[in-house]
């Protein structure tokens, strides 16, 4: 006797619940190891602090005051923050398959996207968590919301959706890599040539001139743009439309390659 097929609504639940069970599992691991939070929460409060005590009283180029820059760093330096951290996530995934989790996770009667889509969910909880911290410092430090709380919880999401589409790329660039050694020396260089090459610290047409159009097509400019307009109540459209049209092509390809990369046989 055959068995029927499962109904789709059955099978979106299984998906569902397991990737909330990865999710768990992965923030009790942070919660038994309180060590990897280090770098995901307290080196963006102490960049933070660094970048506004040494650049904060400087008048950039096209801002008539110090306070008027360090609004404009600050923003820069909450999507700098998520751009660094999201290398964490492939060097995450890369420890679980070189440790033979992900074989253990296949052997068993659950969905394929789950051990992906929890591990996003559980990373989606560390980047709220350290946008909400950042805010938190850089408020008393001069950063200003003019919409109150609805402005900063705008500004936590979409660093949190920012902070996922990079971790997608990273997650897909580790697991390309294979070896968790050379990943973690590796990850970190496009993050950062990410962040310096954009208007995250100073605008683009400060940059040098060779910088200016890759600048202009970086994904960091677009986020830190939004968040400004977030925080200051400016016009919104374009650099909106410009991130969604990043996020969405950073989450679907890079995340469909990464998931293939994943389910793959080793």
């Amino acid at each position: 006797m055959t068995a029927l097929p499962a109904p789709a609504d059955s099978i979106r639940f299984r998906a569902v619940r397991d990737s909330a069970l990865i999710a768990g599992r992965n923030l009790r691991v942070l919660r038994k190891n309180p060590g990897r939070l280090i770098y995901p929460l307290v080196q963006p409060v102490v960049l933070l602090v660094m970048f506004v005590s040494v650049f904060g009283n400087l008048a950039a180029t096209g801002h008539a005051a110090a306070g008027a820059y360090r609004q404009f760093l600050i923003a820069g330096v909450i999507v700098e923050n998520a751009a660094l951290t999201a290398p964490t996530t492939g060097l995450a995934l890369l420890r679980d398959a070189s440790s033979g989790l992900a074989d253990r996770f296949r052997s068993l009667p659950m969905s394929r996207a789950a051990v992906l889509a929890g591990r996003a969910a559980s990373d989606a909880v560390v980047f709220a968590a350290q946008a909400v911290l950042v805010l938190a410092v850089a408020t008393p430090l001069g950063f200003r919301v003019s919409d109150g709380l609805p402005g900063y919880a705008a500004i936590v999401g979409v660093t949190v959706v920012v902070g996922l589409a990079l971790a997608v790329v990273s997650g897909w660039f580790a697991l390309l890599l294979g070896d968790p050694e050379a990943a973690e020396r590796v990850l970190f260089f496009p993050a950062i040539a990410l962040v310096f090459i954009s208007s995250a610290f100073a605008p683009v047409n400060d940059l040098a001139g060779w910088m200016q159009p890759i600048a202009r097509a970086n994904p960091v400019t677009a986020a830190a743009a939004v968040l400004r307009s977030l925080a200051v109540g400016g016009p919104l459209a374009t650099a909106f439309i410009e991130l969604t049209c990043w996020l969405a092509a950073l989450l679907v390809i890079p995340g469909t390659l990464a998931a293939r990369r994943w389910n793959s046989p080793r």
